[in-house]
Protein backbone atom coordinates (compact mmCIF):
# COMPACT_ATOMS: atom_id res chain seq x y z
CA UNK A 1 0.00 0.00 0.00
CA UNK A 2 1.48 3.40 -0.87
CA UNK A 3 0.92 6.56 1.44
CA UNK A 4 -2.01 8.36 -0.32
CA UNK A 5 -3.93 4.50 0.41
CA UNK A 6 -3.33 4.77 4.09
CA UNK A 7 -5.46 8.19 4.10
CA UNK A 8 -8.83 6.85 4.47
CA UNK A 9 -11.07 7.77 0.91
CA UNK A 10 -13.74 9.69 3.53
CA UNK A 11 -10.94 11.33 5.20
CA UNK A 12 -9.23 12.57 1.40
CA UNK A 13 -12.66 14.04 0.42
CA UNK A 14 -12.83 15.82 3.69
CA UNK A 15 -9.31 17.70 3.99
CA UNK A 16 -9.47 18.18 0.18
CA UNK A 17 -12.79 19.85 0.19
CA UNK A 18 -11.61 22.09 3.50
CA UNK A 19 -8.55 23.35 1.41
CA UNK A 20 -11.19 24.27 -1.56
CA UNK A 21 -12.96 26.63 0.87
CA UNK A 22 -9.85 27.75 2.30
CA UNK A 23 -9.01 28.87 -1.56
CA UNK A 24 -11.17 32.06 -1.75
CA UNK A 25 -9.25 33.34 1.45
CA UNK A 26 -5.67 31.95 1.06
CA UNK A 27 -5.47 34.00 -2.74
CA UNK A 28 -7.18 36.83 -0.94
CA UNK A 29 -4.32 37.49 1.57
CA UNK A 30 -1.70 37.35 -1.25
CA UNK A 31 -3.03 39.04 -3.67
CA UNK A 32 -5.21 41.91 -1.85
CA UNK A 33 -2.87 44.27 -1.24
CA UNK A 34 -1.40 44.56 -4.70
CA UNK A 35 -4.60 45.08 -6.56
CA UNK A 36 -7.39 47.49 -6.27
CA UNK A 37 -10.87 46.05 -5.05
CA UNK A 38 -12.40 46.87 -7.82
CA UNK A 39 -9.99 44.27 -10.08
CA UNK A 40 -9.27 41.92 -7.02
CA UNK A 41 -13.36 41.54 -6.69
CA UNK A 42 -13.68 40.86 -11.26
CA UNK A 43 -10.53 38.34 -11.12
CA UNK A 44 -12.40 36.83 -7.85
CA UNK A 45 -15.79 36.34 -9.60
CA UNK A 46 -13.97 34.85 -13.02
CA UNK A 47 -12.10 32.54 -10.93
CA UNK A 48 -15.26 31.19 -9.30
CA UNK A 49 -17.20 31.52 -12.21
CA UNK A 50 -15.10 28.45 -14.03
CA UNK A 51 -15.51 26.78 -10.87
CA UNK A 52 -19.24 27.08 -10.70
CA UNK A 53 -19.37 25.93 -14.55
CA UNK A 54 -18.36 22.24 -12.80
CA UNK A 55 -21.50 21.90 -10.82
CA UNK A 56 -23.28 20.94 -14.86
CA UNK A 57 -20.17 18.77 -15.64
CA UNK A 58 -20.22 16.84 -12.35
CA UNK A 59 -24.36 16.64 -12.84
CA UNK A 60 -24.27 15.57 -16.61
CA UNK A 61 -21.16 12.54 -15.65
CA UNK A 62 -23.91 11.66 -12.74
CA UNK A 63 -26.61 11.62 -15.12
CA UNK A 64 -28.43 13.79 -12.45
CA UNK A 65 -31.91 15.48 -13.74
CA UNK A 66 -31.83 18.87 -14.91
CA UNK A 67 -35.83 19.56 -15.96
CA UNK A 68 -36.93 21.50 -13.05
CA UNK A 69 -36.08 24.27 -10.18
CA UNK A 70 -36.11 21.51 -7.49
CA UNK A 71 -34.01 18.71 -10.04
CA UNK A 72 -31.41 22.06 -10.78
CA UNK A 73 -31.54 22.72 -7.14
CA UNK A 74 -30.95 19.25 -5.77
CA UNK A 75 -28.07 19.18 -8.70
CA UNK A 76 -26.40 22.27 -7.78
CA UNK A 77 -26.43 21.28 -3.79
CA UNK A 78 -24.81 17.46 -4.17
CA UNK A 79 -21.85 18.90 -6.44
CA UNK A 80 -21.17 21.77 -4.43
CA UNK A 81 -20.97 19.37 -1.50
CA UNK A 82 -18.94 17.29 -3.29
CA UNK A 83 -16.66 20.16 -3.98
CA UNK A 84 -16.73 21.79 -0.70
CA UNK A 85 -17.41 18.66 1.74
CA UNK A 86 -19.44 17.79 4.51
CA UNK A 87 -19.67 20.83 5.97
CA UNK A 88 -22.11 21.65 3.28
CA UNK A 89 -25.34 21.09 4.50
CA UNK A 90 -28.39 21.48 3.27
CA UNK A 91 -32.13 21.01 2.31
CA UNK A 92 -34.46 21.76 -0.99
CA UNK A 93 -37.82 22.09 -0.71
CA UNK A 94 -40.49 23.58 -3.51
CA UNK A 95 -42.33 26.49 -3.21
CA UNK A 96 -44.50 28.71 -5.49
CA UNK A 97 -44.99 26.65 -8.85
CA UNK A 98 -41.38 26.36 -11.36
CA UNK A 99 -39.65 27.56 -8.21
CA UNK A 100 -37.53 25.89 -5.64
CA UNK A 101 -35.95 26.65 -2.23
CA UNK A 102 -32.41 25.94 -1.63
CA UNK A 103 -31.47 26.50 2.23
CA UNK A 104 -28.45 26.29 3.06
CA UNK A 105 -27.13 25.69 6.73
CA UNK A 106 -23.53 25.02 6.80
CA UNK A 107 -21.11 27.13 4.68
CA UNK A 108 -17.44 25.82 4.70
CA UNK A 109 -16.14 29.36 2.99
CA UNK A 110 -17.86 30.87 5.86
CA UNK A 111 -16.37 28.50 8.17
CA UNK A 112 -12.78 28.77 7.09
CA UNK A 113 -13.16 32.65 7.42
CA UNK A 114 -14.29 32.27 10.45
CA UNK A 115 -11.36 30.40 11.81
CA UNK A 116 -9.08 32.50 10.27
CA UNK A 117 -10.52 35.63 11.60
CA UNK A 118 -11.48 37.15 8.21
CA UNK A 119 -14.69 38.44 7.87
CA UNK A 120 -17.20 35.80 6.69
CA UNK A 121 -18.63 38.48 4.27
CA UNK A 122 -15.02 37.73 2.26
CA UNK A 123 -16.92 34.71 0.70
CA UNK A 124 -19.86 36.16 -0.54
CA UNK A 125 -17.99 37.33 -3.87
CA UNK A 126 -16.70 33.80 -4.73
CA UNK A 127 -20.12 32.13 -3.30
CA UNK A 128 -22.50 34.40 -5.77
CA UNK A 129 -20.14 34.06 -8.85
CA UNK A 130 -19.78 30.05 -8.30
CA UNK A 131 -23.81 30.13 -7.96
CA UNK A 132 -24.58 32.83 -10.61
CA UNK A 133 -22.61 30.49 -13.07
CA UNK A 134 -23.53 27.00 -11.57
CA UNK A 135 -27.61 27.32 -11.41
CA UNK A 136 -27.88 28.53 -15.18
CA UNK A 137 -24.74 25.84 -16.21
CA UNK A 138 -27.20 23.14 -14.68
CA UNK A 139 -30.19 24.36 -16.70
CA UNK A 140 -30.22 28.09 -18.55
CA UNK A 141 -33.26 28.16 -18.24
CA UNK A 142 -33.27 28.84 -14.33
CA UNK A 143 -31.37 31.59 -11.86
CA UNK A 144 -30.81 32.17 -8.46
CA UNK A 145 -32.67 34.58 -6.40
CA UNK A 146 -31.20 35.28 -3.29
CA UNK A 147 -33.33 36.17 0.07
CA UNK A 148 -30.24 35.35 3.21
CA UNK A 149 -27.02 34.96 3.06
CA UNK A 150 -24.53 33.17 6.15
CA UNK A 151 -21.92 35.36 5.08
CA UNK A 152 -24.11 38.36 5.97
CA UNK A 153 -25.02 36.86 9.29
CA UNK A 154 -28.10 35.30 8.62
CA UNK A 155 -29.10 32.11 10.24
CA UNK A 156 -28.74 30.48 7.12
CA UNK A 157 -28.71 31.14 2.94
CA UNK A 158 -31.75 30.92 1.17
CA UNK A 159 -31.51 31.02 -2.89
CA UNK A 160 -34.52 30.31 -5.12
CA UNK A 161 -34.02 28.63 -7.80
CA UNK A 162 -36.48 29.86 -9.98
CA UNK A 163 -37.04 30.31 -14.03
CA UNK A 164 -34.47 32.75 -15.47
CA UNK A 165 -37.52 35.04 -16.89
CA UNK A 166 -38.80 36.36 -13.73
Amino acid sequence: MDAFERIPVDVRWKLAAREVSALPLAYRRVIRDGADDHLYNEVERAVWREQGREAGVIARAFGMPLGNAREVAEAFAAATKLLFGPEYRYEVRDSAPGEAVLTVRGCAMTARAKELGENPLTACNACHAYTNAAIPGLNRDYAPKYRSAICAGDEACSIVVRPARQ
